[in-house]
C-alpha cells in the first residue's frame, strides 16, 4: 500500500526487510544442508579429502629416492632375515651402511665376482630384499656394494673381507707354496684357524713352477686365491706374496 505522497509506509517496509531476512536464511540452509553445516560435521567430500591427506602410505618398504637403495642411500639389517635389507635414513637410528656404488644388472654372489670398489665391506642383493619385503617373486637381478657406517670394516686392508685379496690382506694358509688360501682378519693371528700371513704383494696373471721366483725372494710364501686346477672363470690367477705373521 502506498500513501498519496508514492511511500511505502514504515511498517510495511520492516515487513519486507524481515521476509527477505528469512528468505536468504532459508536459501543458505538450503545450500549447506547436503554438509550439516548445522550439525558441526563436514561434509562427504571433505570427509574423503581429509582422509585421503592423513592415510599412511600402504608399503613396507618405503623408498626414500626415485630408486631402491641408490647410491648414497642407507639400509638396515631386516630383523630375522640374513641377506635382506630395507632402506632407511642415513641418520635414523637403524642404519648400519651406505651405499657406495649401484648395479642394476648382476648378482653379488660370489662378492669376488662383483664390480664392488675394494672397501666395500659387502653387497646387498636388491631384488631379493625387495622380493621379501614386498612378499612377492624374485625379479630382475641388481646389486648395492656396501660400507659399513661405524668399524669394523672388512672391506678395508687387513679387514678380513672385501670382494677381494689385497695386498695388505691377511690369509689363513698351512703355508705351501701354491696352495690357495682363504681371506681372514690380520687381527685373529694366533687363533685357530686365524692369520698366518700378510700379504706384501699381488702378481696377475702369474705362473707358478719351475725354478723361477715370482716373488724375487723377497716374501715367506707365495699363494694363489684358488687351485691351480680350478678352471672356475671368476678366479683369476693372481699369485700373493706373503710374509708369516
Amino acid at each position: 500500500m502506498r500513501t498519496k505522497s508514492g511511500r511505502i509506509p514504515l511498517s510495511s517496509r520492516r515487513h519486507a526487510a524481515a521476509a527477505a531476512t528469512a528468505a536468504t536464511v532459508a536459501a543458505l540452509v538450503l545450500i549447506t544442508g547436503c554438509g550439516k553445516a548445522g550439525d558441526g560435521h563436514p561434509s562427504n567430500s571433505a570427509q574423503a579429502s581429509a582422509t585421503a591427506d592423513t592415510s599412511p602410505t600402504p608399503s613396507v618398504n618405503p623408498s626414500y629416492g626415485e630408486q631402491f637403495l641408490a647410491e648414497g642411500e642407507c639400509a638396515a639389517a631386516e630383523p630375522g632375515q640374513k641377506v635382506v635389507y630395507r632402506e632407511v635414513p642415513c641418520d635414523g637410528p637403524d642404519a648400519v651402511a651406505k651405499v657406495i656404488y649401484r648395479v642394476d644388472t648382476g648378482l653379488p654372489d660370489p662378492f669376488e665376482a662383483t664390480l664392488c670398489s675394494d672397501n666395500s665391506d659387502f653387497a646387498v642383493n636388491v631384488q631379493v630384499s625387495i622380493a621379501v619385503l614386498e612378499d612377492k617373486p624374485v625379479s630382475g637381478e641388481g646389486y648395492a656394494c656396501m660400507r659399513n657406517l661405524k668399524a669394523p670394516h672388512p672391506g678395508d686392508p687387513g679387514g678380513g673381507g672385501g670382494p677381494r685379496i689385497e695386498v695388505g690382506d691377511c690369509v689363513h694358509s698351512a703355508a705351501k707354496n701354491g696352495s690357495p688360501v682363504s681371506e681372514v682378519a690380520c687381527r685373529t693371528k694366533g687363533k685357530k684357524d686365524g692369520a698366518t700371513h700378510k700379504v706384501t704383494k699381488i702378481i696377475e696373471d702369474a705362473v707358478v713352477g719351475g725354478f723361477d721366483d715370482p716373488c724375487d725372494g723377497k716374501a715367506d710364501a707365495m699363494f694363489t686365491e684358488n687351485s691351480l686346477i680350478d678352471d672356475d672363470p671368476v678366479h683369476s690367477d693372481r699369485l700373493l706374496c706373503a710374509d708369516k705373521l
